[in-house]
């Protein structure tokens, strides 16, 4: 029996120590003490959803309710505050890519994002509910009038309001708008009926917009709550729940938010969406053509290689659609950027040629650096495009991205390429 006892005793100790150095080496490795190396807490925000986070452009600062707590919870760490842009499609896959430390931007909690991730405590409470014109609130205050084959639906791509519109409407028609900064004009301008989303949203929106008014706000269809995305890391989660509970046992969060559900908001214009952004990553992919092909002058291998461009262009169709992009029209601009590509590579191969060049020295790998980062900057330029799409479909936006694209002549890469390029975006396919 002693002995057994002195067993007990010497596993209790082990178990002991091991907890111990366990909660020692996650404090160690979390990403709170990561915030505290770097000096810095990097926060994750869409920019697009009224009254969290928004901006009118890609040049202008962020404002809103998270922002505000944003600033807050770096200054209880004592860090600088780095606003990380994000969007509600690539939203989880940046927090795996490990792009911030937390997302603020008014996120609601859904089983989909439990399972890859963690939140904070709640701070609010919610539900989806329909906004429409003032005259139609009749025609839609329940699902089953929602769901015709008549009415049109718009949902911003790849968060919650899509989700439900999904699960909720089968017959209905569902029009995907990329911009939400924007989507609410889709109704009053008469080419959406509604649009289901968070309550707190429609209240806000209708102050915003007098001819539209949010449905039974009140009385959502169902019941959400809205917390801070976090990644799996427990140690960093107590510390922002104590955080947000201190701070909500003060009433600070309740004023807060009421401040900005009242705040005069700066209104911005489809014109005001930046297409510089888009023609300099296109001139940036264009740019690393001269080292893919000495990739391939040095290999001796073809400039053409239509299996990875197939390949390519399935996996940007995919993307596309779920940025709200047809998938036609994706595959017309991509394509427009390969062929570009392979007309630069092309060029310089005639060149080389004509010179009787040899192989050259400390050429980047195609494999493991060069396409690795053409694949990455792809990316930008798809979720760019998805924000420039309302511009592209409007016929007096036209002039000035032409004028924008031209520009890109005044570079120093070949005209022919240039041209190829820029064509799906000036020859009016996309309207």
């Amino acid at each position: 029996m002693r002995r057994l006892q002195c067993v007990l005793l010497f596993c209790a100790t082990l178990l002991a120590d091991f907890t111990s150095n366990t909660l020692v080496q996650a404090q160690t490795t979390s990403h709170l003490a990561q915030i505290k190396t770097r000096n810095t807490l990097r926060v994750g925000t869409t920019g697009d959803y009224k009254p969290f986070s928004y901006r009118t452009n890609t040049n202008s600062p962020f404002i809103g309710f998270d922002i505000e707590m944003a600033q807050a919870l770096a200054k209880a760490l004592g860090v600088k505050l780095e606003l990380v842009p994000t969007s509600w499609p690539t939203l989880m896959n940046d927090l795996e890519n490990d792009r911030f430390d937390v997302a603020m931007s008014g996120v609601s909690i859904s089983a989909a994002r439990q399972k890859l991730a963690m939140f904070s405590i709640a701070y609010l409470q919610d539900g989806k509910t329909p906004i429409t014109l003032c005259a139609h609130q009749a025609r839609f205050q329940s699902l089953a009038q929602i769901d015709q084959a008549d009415v049109r639906v718009v949902v911003n791509p790849g968060g919650t309001n899509e989700s439900f519109a999904r699960a909720n409407l089968q017959r209905a028609q569902m029009i995907v708008y990329p911009d939400n900064n924007h989507i609410f004009d889709q109704i009053v301008e008469g080419k959406a009926d509604l649009m289901i989303t968070d309550a707190i949203e429609a209240r806000l929106q209708q102050q915003l917009k007098p001819s539209l008014c949010a449905v039974h706000p009140e009385a959502p269809f169902n019941v959400s709550e809205k917390a801070y995305l976090l990644p799996q890391d427990a140690v960093w989660k107590a510390f922002v729940d104590r955080w947000l509970l201190s701070y909500m046992e003060h009433g600070k969060l309740a004023d807060s938010l009421e401040k900005w559900l009242h705040h005069p908001w700066p209104q911005a214009s489809p014109s005001a969406i930046q297409v510089d952004e888009l023609r300099d990553l296109m001139a940036q992919r264009l740019s690393m053509m001269e080292d893919v092909a000495r990739h391939k002058w040095n290999q001796q291998s073809a400039i053409e290689d239509l299996p990875r461009e197939q390949k390519i262009i399935a996996s940007l169709q995919q993307q596309a659609t779920a940025l709200g992009i047809p998938a036609t029209w994706a595959e017309h601009f991509f394509r427009g950027q390969i062929e570009a590509a392979k007309q630069i590579q092309h060029e310089h191969f005639v060149q080389w040629q004509t010179q009787q060049r040899g192989k050259f020295e400390n050429v980047p790998n195609l494999d493991t650096i060069i396409r690795p980062e053409l694949d990455q900057l792809t990316t930008q330029i798809l979720r760019q495009l998805a924000l420039t799409w309302p511009a592209l479909q409007t016929a007096r936006e036209q002039p000035r991205i032409t004028q924008a694209m031209q520009k890109l002549r005044d570079t120093h890469l070949s005209t022919v390429a240039v041209t190829l390029a820029i064509k799906p975006l000036i020859d009016g396919s996309a309207f």
